[in-house]
């Protein structure tokens, strides 16, 4: 009981002290709704680049970052930050190029976005230190595959910036300009300020460090020890070492931990969403909610389902965007589900080395593609998807809603008449290719690492850890947390202690795995951008690395290049890199489909990664919530998001009743410092995570207009 009135309280407090605000705002406007939300469980880092292992997170990430061009809600291109765009052709001096006009707007610190802020974030796309999925997306600009490859330098790129807002790019040949347009749909490919990104990985962890060119931008995020006791192996980061000189003056450096230490696992308990007061808009002469409505999206990430399900059926939670699982069945009827272009799957480590614990030698087990065959067929999908409820049984690996080419008209599973063997439920046929391929699982031990914080990840897991566990594998479930930020910011001068570091993603980023569970979301609507990362060449994956000197100031490096760009999982066949090289060799489009017909059907067969599930968008909304814009390729637009005045004025009554009601429980449990309280002025209410209001200043406010809010 005292957990729920505590996080109902924060819920409520938050809610107050957002709209004390919006009573202030200046004389004739106040500021918009706060509007509370569950949108998804922890998310610790926003960067788009990396958003799409997480179907949750580029939810969030769109609502952030604006793209050249979107899909509207009938998969058709639409400009967004792109005013238009032209072409120019001469095919005598094969010179193919396209021009596009960026619309005058600003960042949400406003400045203004310009053509070089996109050059920027494709070059940092295409940086042959980067990996990003994504990157295949742009592989018509000229030179960009040996950009990539880092056969070239960066500036070869054929894109550039000519003039403030005209973006210049130049093609290797002749292409499908609608499906080059289709591609800058992707988020990944949204523009980034360089003087913001390039300061650090850290960037997109927290409102100071960011900015943003979407209708939202970060507000305060919220972290805390989850007091589990729950401890994290980590290693490699930049720790922070201070030094004295024989003067007494200090130097600060970071230096890279090569020892393993145990951390304790952390926690995102809010984050906040506010409005871009300068997304497409005027400051000087437009109303504060001409582009956006709502002032902030509040989310309270550290309710129980218990408390989420009765804040949205007493009315003070408006939206959930992730259902719980233990109340998907109570919403089912209510919820509003889509397919969300996302297939969970588990990733199978080929370079990974197993210990036989017959022998004691190690051995590459995934490369055995009758292994990862017997793997995926042992895996009863039926009753997974049972289990998660807003789910598809995942028929291939092309997602729900991918194109089939280049319209929404028909999408690629519609297309697809493949029955495929080995994602069929079998457990005779999957001991049966371990006894083929001289197999005796009980020799073996390994591991399926996934996210701690995300629950339906975790409940897949665990299903296929005891399917694999049935053929006589040892496995076991290796979780993996959030930790308090242990890097060194040089340029700040320190460690930050207010993010958190996702040990999963960091895991999954330097393919520091034996299996992983992960969702591929589609970086675009066409197939190809599910299918070429399989490819050498199309992974995205890093071509070339650094091996940086221990200390962080040491400028002395030694740049090496990896053997080949493969796939994360190991992944590389002859076959089908050739099947993805004709595919990306074709430019009428509508020619290409059967090709990718073949080359899924290839994946399907070799097994590299193992798709349980198509994931699903489900949603419940209160009824008093108003404008919820669907989108095709993300769950919703919030920029237009609205509830009547008078249901929005009943928080504040609300929640004053609700303080009076339970104030000695309140106070009892030390969960609040409260100076004073005389009768209704009840002073500021500070809680751990700094979350305060003035109720009774805005309740006052609300009956009298011209009265101004104390609160600061």
């Amino acid at each position: 009981m005292t957990k729920r009135i505590i996080a109902v309280l924060l819920c409520l407090l938050t809610i107050v002290g957002c709209m004390a605000g919006c009573a202030t705002y200046d004389e004739n406007e106040d500021k918009g709704q706060c509007l509370t939300m569950y949108l998804t469980q922890d998310l610790y880092d926003l960067d788009p680049m990396y958003a799409y292992n997480n179907e949750s997170a580029i939810n969030v990430v769109s609502l952030l970052f604006d793209t050249l061009f979107k899909l509207d809600e009938n998969g058709k291109v639409v400009n967004s930050l792109a005013s238009g765009y032209s072409v120019k052709e001469d095919a005598n001096a094969n010179e193919y190029k396209m021009y596009i006009n960026i619309k005058d707007t600003c960042w949400s610190d406003g400045t203004q976005i310009s053509a070089d802020d996109v050059v920027y974030a494709w070059k940092r796309v295409l940086d042959p230190e980067s990996s990003s999925a994504a990157a295949p997306l742009l592989y018509d600009i000229k030179n960009a595959r040996d950009v990539k490859a880092g056969d070239r330098s960066i500036d070869d790129l054929g894109i550039y910036a000519e003039g403030t807002q005209l973006l210049s790019i130049e093609f290797e040949g002749k292409i499908d300009y609608s499906q080059f347009l289709l591609n800058l749909t992707s988020v990944a490919l949204a523009p980034l300020r360089e003087n913001i990104t390039g300061k650090g990985d850290e960037w997109a962890k927290k409102a100071v460090t960011m900015v943003c060119s979407g209708p939202f931008k970060l507000g305060r995020t919220t972290i805390s020890e989850t007091k589990s006791g729950v401890m994290y192996d980590h290693t490699g980061f930049l720790e922070e070492v201070r030094t004295k000189d024989a003067n007494g003056k200090e130097t600060v450096k970071g230096v890279i931990c090569t020892e393993t230490r145990s951390f304790p696992e952390y926690t995102q308990t809010s984050f906040t969403l506010e409005r871009n007061a300068y997304y497409y808009r005027d400051r000087e002469k437009d109303s504060i909610k001409k582009t956006v409505t709502p002032y902030k999206i509040i989310v309270d990430c550290s309710m129980t389902d218990e408390e989420i399900k009765s804040a949205y059926e007493s009315g003070r939670l408006f939206y959930i965007g992730d259902i719980p699982v233990s109340l998907r069945n109570d919403f089912a009827s209510e919820a509003e589900v889509r397919d969300s272009m996302s297939t969970n799957l588990i990733s199978l480590n080929q370079n990974a080395q197993i210990t036989n614990k017959k022998t004691g030698k190690t051995e590459t087990l995934f490369a055995n593609k009758e292994v990862r065959q017997a793997l995926s067929a042992a895996i009863d999908r039926e009753a997974i998807v049972k289990s998660v409820v807003f789910a598809k049984v995942a028929t291939g690996l092309v997602p729900e809603g991918v194109f089939e080419t280049s319209s929404a008209k028909k999408t690629f599973r519609d297309g697809c008449s493949e029955t495929y063997k080995y994602l069929t439920y079998n457990v005779d046929e999957a001991k049966s290719l371990l006894s083929t391929a001289g197999i005796n699982p009980s020799d073996y031990a390994f591991t399926i690492t996934c996210a701690a914080y995300d629950e339906v990840h975790t409940m897949i897991a665990e299903a296929v850890c005891e399917a694999w566990k049935s053929l006589g594998f040892d496995v076991t479930l290796k979780k993996r947390g959030a930790i308090r930020n242990q890097d060194y910011y040089k340029y700040t001068d320190s460690t930050p202690t207010d993010i958190c570091d996702d040990l999963y993603q960091l895991d999954l980023k330097k393919g520091d795995y034996e299996t992983i569970i992960y969702d591929v979301t589609a970086t675009s609507v066409d197939s190809f951008s599910v299918l070429a990362p399989f490819a050498k060449g199309f992974s995205g994956q890093a071509s070339v690395f650094e091996e940086a000197s221990l200390e962080e100031d040491v400028g002395d490096t030694e740049t090496e290049k990896f053997p080949g760009t493969t796939h994360s999982s190991g992944y590389n066949s002859d076959e089908y890199n050739q099947l993805i090289s004709d595919i990306f060799a074709q430019k009428t489009i509508k020619n290409r489909k059967d090709n990718l017909y073949a080359a899924e059907k290839l994946l399907m067969e070799d097994m590299p990664v193992i798709p349980i599930l198509f994931n699903q968008y489900a949603t419940v909304s209160s009824k008093e919530i108003k404008n919820v814009k669907s989108e095709y390729a993300y769950l919703n637009s919030f920029s237009k998001l609205k509830v009547s005045d008078s249901v929005y004025k009943s928080y504040a009554y609300d929640t004053r009743d609700y303080l009076e009601a339970n104030y000695e429980e309140l106070t009892n449990r030390n969960i609040s410092s409260i100076s004073s309280y005389k009768g209704k002025e009840y002073s500021r209410f500070s809680t751990e995570t700094h979350v305060y209001s003035f109720a009774y200043d805005y309740i006052r406010a609300l009956e009298n207009p011209t009265t101004k809010s104390s609160s600061k």
